[in-house]
């Protein structure tokens, strides 16, 4: 495997003071609701404990901050911006962080397996994605799509159309072509798990 994992329970959050930096704190404090505060902190106690292990930096010197231009998040390093590929995620009450020291992106998802209606299906698969059903191949099916979306950088601007996900192999299309090969074109390796029971998993990892 060529990236690191950290899950977090967001029922057993630190104080995020002991955690988070200035700057971070201050972006912290503009959050309203708790649920998007915690998931938000969750993923970067993640993130923090996954790069401190690696780098022996305390967590207050590993920050993860919105750019001011596109909102995506940067990482700094001792104040010093890095290019260490990550990926956060969070569903129903947990936290997932990825880095990968030996790739160029990486994106990653986790969604609880649950009942999705016929016009969600119709609204974001290609049929030639549809080659199976079911809510855990549903459910699947759509953490390989937003893996990939967060290993391009682009958020949810694409047209879902445009990456389709088929047989554990990744077809772009459109303006999701274009932004692909703007990243060099990278092999892409898309795996799915159960990382915990009753979720879906899966991780884009680009070389």
């Amino acid at each position: 495997m060529d990236y690191l994992l950290e899950i977090i329970d967001l029922n057993t959050l630190p104080p995020a003071q002991d955690i988070l930096s200035q700057r971070e704190q201050a972006f912290y404090a503009t959050l309203k609701l708790p649920k998007r505060k915690n998931e938000w902190l969750g993923g970067r106690i993640a993130l923090k404990k996954l790069i401190s292990t690696q780098t022996d930096l305390p967590a207050c010197q590993i920050e993860v901050l919105p750019q001011p231009d596109n909102g995506k998040p940067l990482l700094l390093l001792s104040g010093k911006k890095s290019a260490l590929p990550f990926s956060i995620t969070h569903s129903h009450g947990y936290a997932v962080a990825a880095v990968s020291p030996t790739s160029k992106y990486i994106g990653i998802d986790l969604e609880k397996v649950a009942p999705r209606i016929e016009a969600w299906k119709q609204d974001f698969f290609h049929p030639s994605e549809l080659t199976a059903d079911g809510d855990k191949f549903l459910t699947a099916l759509w953490t390989k799509k937003e893996a990939v979306v967060k290993m391009l950088g682009t958020g949810l601007t694409l047209n879902s159309f445009d990456i389709r996900c088929v047989g554990g192999n990744v077809h772009f299309f459109g303006r999701a072509q274009e932004i692909y090969t703007a990243l060099g074109a990278p092999f892409i390796t898309l795996t799915t798990s159960e990382l915990i029971p009753g979720f879906q998993f899966s991780v884009a990892d680009g070389k």
